[in-house]
């Protein structure tokens, strides 16, 4: 059903673009663009190594100059060799005035920085998603904290000028929010505890859809400052009830950093979250289960100190996640832009987890947006 629906999505745009003429003084009504990566990857907890591709690509509509209408699939393979289909996002922003936009429909939810603005492969400087959040079209020993998010709601920006070069950024959002995972549907999110002696997190389900198991929405929100071109600090919060009885409920609260320096970059994350549930199965007093974990990356592009160097950058990244699954991983990398738009990574990762199986990975990676 989900391959019907976005081939439909897919087919009616092309329709759209095809029937929509336009002269020469009008400004295109249609844009097709995207990403994509080959991967080579080994890892030592599976004794595996392994290929894998994907496609991905982002179709925008300017309906007229109040509304644009921008949409993102991607086109991998399981694990079996079948073909998947992912609607990533499908919205329409609504330019209400020069600095308010109204969006509305499924986005990437605005909270912190990697999630809405640097998780393409072609901008991302390593071959992995970070550890705190999970495993966005890559593998991931560490248990993370959050997904890249993307929900169906409406959301509103608001841009504030303080001079030429700073500006208040203000996004607040409105979306179904999470619902109770698999492993918990049955106990309404009551969990055993585990032979380490603590109970262990309950288990949400963040996937997007078009319904929800309760009447509550998660509401939340980002604030960003940012002086350009070179500094932007955020925070962010989410917040909502997963349960069907809207009993239990999770809040998610982030800072974020990026700088772009003349040599480099240097981009981090840190988040804490709270998931009440019970400590077991037959228990009434309600219990918040608390943790947190960071990220932080920097870039060296050495392309740019040493011409013999040119097109090479080094990247060195750290993530930990804290309390209850804690884990912490380095990772080091090279890579290499063939050019402005695509560039062939080589990372080394390891991964030391607490209370499981660590891990060492090395990954190859072509990336190349259009």
């Amino acid at each position: 059903m989900r391959y019907n629906k976005t081939r439909i999505l897919i087919i009616t745009m092309l329709v759209f673009y095809s029937s929509a003429g336009f002269s020469n003084n009008e400004q295109p009504r249609f844009v097709l663009a995207g990403y994509g990566d080959v991967k080579y990857e080994s890892t030592d907890a599976k004794n595996t190594s392994a290929y894998s591709a994907r496609f991905v690509p982002i179709f925008l509509f300017n309906l007229s100059e109040k509304i644009h209408v921008e949409a993102e699939t991607e086109f991998g393979l399981n694990d079996v060799g079948e073909t998947e289909i992912e609607l990533e996002y499908a919205d329409l922003h609504y330019f209400l005035t020069d600095s308010t936009t109204i969006t509305a429909g499924k986005f990437l939810v605005p909270f912190g920085q990697f999630g809405p603005n640097i998780h393409p492969s072609w901008i991302n400087r390593s071959p992995w998603t970070p550890g705190i959040y999970g495993s966005h079209g890559s593998s991931q020993p560490m248990e993370a904290l959050l997904p890249v998010l993307s929900d169906v709601g409406v959301g509103v920006q608001q841009i504030f000028l303080l001079g030429k070069h700073q500006k208040i950024f203000i996004d607040l959002y409105s979306t179904n929010g999470p619902g109770i995972g698999k492993d918990d549907h049955e106990s309404e999110a009551a969990a055993e505890v585990s032979e380490e002696a603590h109970a262990e997190i309950p288990e949400l389900a963040f996937e997007a859809g078009n319904s929800d198991n309760n009447k509550n929405k998660a509401i939340g929100g980002r604030i960003a400052y940012a002086m350009l071109p070179g500094i932007e600090i955020g925070s962010s919060i989410y917040s909502a009830s997963y349960d069907d009885d809207e009993r239990f409920n999770f809040i998610a609260k982030g800072l974020d950093i990026n700088i772009i320096g003349s040599h480099y970059l240097l981009r981090g994350e840190l988040i804490q979250t709270e998931t009440e549930g019970l400590e077991s199965e037959g228990e009434e007093d309600i219990h918040t289960f608390k943790r947190d974990g960071w990220y932080l990356q920097s870039t060296l592009q050495t392309g740019n100190i040493w011409s013999s160097l040119a097109g090479t950058e080094l990247v060195f990244e750290y993530a930990e996640t804290n309390q209850l699954s804690e884990a912490s991983r380095w990772l080091v990398g090279l890579n290499y832009w063939l050019d402005a738009r695509s560039v062939i990574k080589v990372a080394y990762d390891d991964t030391d987890i607490e209370e499981g199986e660590d891990d060492k990975r090395l990954a190859v990676q072509l990336s190349y947006g259009f």
